[in-house]
C-alpha cells in the first residue's frame, strides 16, 4: 500500500512563521509519530509532503520513508494534486479551521484513494463546536453547554465563561471572559461571528484517545492535559498520555456514547472533555491525530497506526483490551517555530 502523509502545517500548506510556532511544534510531533508508525507496518510505502524550510525527520529504526518537498505555499495544490494521483492512501493531519481538514478529506474521496481518517461528512459535524455538543446532548452525551456568540447581548451563561471560535483547533483563539464589561470590550474589539461561548467549568482537563467504526468505540488511553493561562487565554503546554489512577469502564463508556452519538466517525479520534466532580463533561470531538498520539506507542507499547490500517481492510476494531504499561508526558516546545 502507498501511504501520502500530509500534515498541513509542516507539509507546505502554511508558511512557517513564528506566529504559528505551537501550530508547527505540535505538527511535526504529530508527523514524525507517525511516520514511524506507518513506515515499519509490512508492506508499506510512505511518502509525505514537507515545506523546504524543515529538516527532515529521522523515525527511530531506519526505516525507509520518502519526502516531497514543497517548495513555498504556492505551490502546495499542486503538489497535493499530484501527491493524490500517485497514492493508494491518505493520512491527513490538518485543522478543522475554516473546512481546511475536510477539504482534503473530500479531495482524496474524490480522487477514490483510502482515507485513514474520519470521512468529510463526519469532520464537518465535528469541526463545529457548536453541532458537536448539540448533537452530543440530544443524544444523552453529557457535554459542555455551548451557544453561538450574539454580537447584541451578552451571554445567557454565568460569568466567568469561555469563548472561542466555532471551528478552531487547540486553543487557538480561546479566551476566558470574567465580567460583563470584559465581554463587551471582547465583542467589539473582536467581531463575534463564528465563535461560541461556554461556562469556565471546574474539574480536570482531559482527553480520551480511542479508534472508532461504524458507531463503535475501543479506547486506548485516557489523558491528562496541561494548560496554562496567557494573557487571558489558554495554551496547551504538555499532555500525559495513558493516565493510571482513572474509571477505565466509565472512559469506555464515554468513547462509546460519543460514537453512537457521531456514528461516521472513523479511525483514530481524540476526545476532550472535563472530568468534575459530577462526572465527566465532552468539550469537543477532533476528528483527527491529537498530539496525545506521539505518547500511544512510548506509554503502551503498540503501534496505533497498523490498528487503523487493518481497521481500514477489515471494518473491524481490535479487541477490547485494558492498557498497562505507563504514563508518558508529551511536553509541546511553544516557542520553537523549526
Amino acid at each position: 500500500m502507498r501511504i501520502l502523509l500530509l500534515e498541513y502545517v509542516t507539509g507546505g500548506g502554511l508558511t512557517p512563521t513564528p506566529s504559528i510556532a505551537s501550530l508547527i511544534a505540535e505538527g511535526r510531533l504529530m508527523r514524525d509519530a507517525l511516520l514511524t508508525d506507518l513506515a515499519e507496518i509490512p508492506g508499506t510505502a510512505v511518502r509525505f509532503m514537507q515545506h523546504d524550510s524543515f529538516d527532515d525527520p529521522t523515525p527511530s529504526g531506519g526505516y525507509v520513508i520518502q519526502r516531497v518537498r514543497v517548495a513555498a505555499e504556492q505551490v502546495f495544490e499542486d503538489c497535493w494534486q499530484a501527491e493524490l494521483a500517485l497514492c493508494d492512501a491518505v493520512w491527513p493531519i490538518a485543522p478543522e479551521t475554516g473546512g481546511l481538514l475536510a477539504r482534503l478529506c473530500r479531495d482524496a474521496e474524490a480522487a477514490g484513494r483510502v482515507l485513514l481518517t474520519a470521512p468529510a461528512d463526519a469532520v464537518t459535524l465535528t469541526a463545529s463546536k457548536l453541532r458537536t455538543i448539540a448533537t452530543l446532548r440530544e443524544a444523552g452525551v453529557p457535554a459542555v453547554p455551548t451557544e453561538a456568540a450574539d454580537p447584541s447581548l451578552p451571554p445567557n451563561l454565568p460569568f466567568p465563561i469561555v469563548v472561542k471560535p466555532d471551528d478552531g483547533a487547540g486553543c487557538a483563539g480561546i479566551r476566558i471572559l470574567r465580567t460583563e464589561a470584559e465581554w463587551w470590550d471582547w465583542s467589539t474589539s473582536t467581531g463575534i461571528a463564528g465563535w461560541v461561548v461556554q461556562p469556565l467549568v471546574a474539574g480536570e482537563h482531559r482527553s480520551l484517545s480511542a479508534l472508532f467504526s461504524a458507531g463503535r468505540a475501543q479506547l486506548l488511553s485516557c489523558n491528562g492535559q496541561h494548560l496554562r493561562m496567557t494573557d487571558g487565554g489558554l495554551e496547551l503546554e504538555a499532555c500525559t498520555v495513558n493516565l493510571k489512577e482513572i474509571d477505565w469502564d466509565a472512559a469506555q463508556r464515554l468513547a462509546a456514547a460519543v460514537a453512537a452519538a457521531i456514528p461516521r466517525l472513523w479511525g483514530y479520534a481524540g476526545i476532550d472533555f472535563i472530568q468534575t466532580r459530577r462526572g465527566p463533561m465532552v468539550m469537543e470531538v477532533n476528528p483527527r491525530l491529537t498530539t496525545s498520539y506521539v505518547g500511544l506507542r512510548p506509554a503502551l507499547g503498540i503501534n496505533v497506526a497498523s490498528h487503523v490500517i487493518q481497521l481500514s481492510r477489515t471494518g473491524r476494531l481490535p479487541a477490547p483490551t485494558r492498557p498497562d504499561g505507563r504514563s508518558v508526558r508529551i511536553e509541546i516546545p511553544l516557542h520553537h517555530a523549526n
